[in-house]
């Protein structure tokens, strides 16, 4: 009995030997036929918005440190990124479903982390011109690790993968760190103007972008650019009068994309202005899809 029991424990020992060894050339297997790896050099090249980031900084790019990379290991955005072990903020290159490879700053440390951030302005850094064409803003521009705008095409092509909340981060002229968050956000394409798509507020920052005021409303406001006028004041373009591209109504209750002012309702004015603003973005967990945690 002793024997048969040890034959037949050596069996399923070589069985499941057997069993690794035949998963591990599959997967060899797999890798070679499927998968395709790239060098860094090659990595900048397929990033669509590498204008935004100098060649030799491909790496600094966190998840991006071995010299052989691969596209599909690549997250989908910080959040995935986050749940995949990666604590440290910094410049990440993701891999959304609808765009081309893109660098983002993902802000893991501030309330759970996995923030993708779209925007950055510092009123006391070096700025790059906020009064800026139509294209500057459709593919992004300035520095990613400083004041920058993403780009609208590119937000509209990371909110088309999944459902995401949005955070408005406002530092105010006493030095308080203020937010807004909103429930849902999402940027339509450009055959709407990227219209700009909110949800329910929260935060102790006020609602300066759903409420309708004076300056009418940005939600569902389409987006104007110094040579591209989208708002509804008849008498001169927004972003032209104010220096800045934004979801103007007649004219703004919010406005971020400034070089002399930060203004939000009830918290930044003309005469105290706010010293710095964000806008970041993560999945809100409703409406997934499978690509949420890839």
């Amino acid at each position: 009995m002793l024997m048969v029991t040890s034959f037949s424990s050596s069996h399923q020992v070589s069985k499941m030997l057997l069993h690794s060894a035949l998963s591990l050339c599959f997967l060899v297997a797999f890798v070679g036929s499927s998968l395709s790896p790239f060098t860094q050099d090659e990595l900048y090249s397929k990033i669509g918005n590498n204008h935004m980031l100098a060649k030799k900084d491909v790496v600094s790019l966190i998840n991006v440190q071995k010299p052989l990379l691969y596209e599909e290991f690549l997250a989908r955005d910080c959040r995935a990124a986050f749940l995949r072990g990666r604590k440290r903020s910094g410049l990440y290159i993701i891999r959304p479903k609808f765009s081309p490879l893109l660098v983002v700053y993902c802000d893991m440390e501030h309330d759970g982390g996995g923030w993708t951030v779209l925007h950055r302005n510092l009123l006391s850094q070096k700025s790059p011109s906020w009064s800026n064409n139509w294209d500057a803003y459709k593919y992004g521009f300035g520095n990613l690790l400083g004041n920058h705008w993403l780009g609208n095409e590119f937000m509209h092509r990371l909110t088309k993968q999944n459902a995401f909340s949005v955070r408005f981060v406002i530092i105010d002229s006493n030095g308080q760190i203020k937010h807004a968050d909103y429930q849902s956000f999402r940027v339509d394409g450009e055959d709407t103007g990227y219209a700009l798509r909110l949800g329910n507020y929260s935060g102790n920052a006020g609602d300066a972008l759903t409420s309708w005021g004076e300056a009418g409303i940005h939600d569902n406001m389409r987006f104007s650019a110094r040579d591209q006028d989208h708002d509804r004041r008849v008498s001169t373009n927004c972003a032209l009068e104010n220096g800045g591209g934004w979801w103007y109504d007649n004219c703004y209750s919010a406005l971020l994309t400034s070089n002399n002012q930060i203004y939000w309702k009830g918290l930044c004015t003309e005469l105290s202005s706010c010293s710095l603003a964000s806008i970041m973005i993560r999945p809100n967990g409703k409406n997934c899809n499978k690509y949420s945690k890839s």
